[in-house]
């Protein structure tokens, strides 16, 4: 199974002034149960998405969204 890198999370969401990267509507139901990021955890979100727990769970949710992203199994 393929996990997400930087250049994919940075399609599937969007990082606010002080780089703290937050998921697309798409995706966010994913990120309920993760602590939201602050200053001093701003990758909180985006250390998620790079799991293969994450890469799992797009291709059984939003399976045309893994494809495009290029996650297999």
């Amino acid at each position: 199974m393929i996990t997400l890198g930087w250049n994919s999370i940075r399609n599937i969401g969007k990082a606010d002034s002080a780089n703290r990267w937050y998921p697309a509507p798409e995706v966010a139901p994913y990120f309920a149960h993760i602590r939201s990021p602050s200053r001093a955890w701003p990758y909180s979100y985006a250390k998620a998405a790079q799991t293969r727990k994450f890469a799992t769970w797009l291709l059984v949710n939003r399976p045309e969204l893994a494809n495009r992203l290029g996650v297999t199994v």
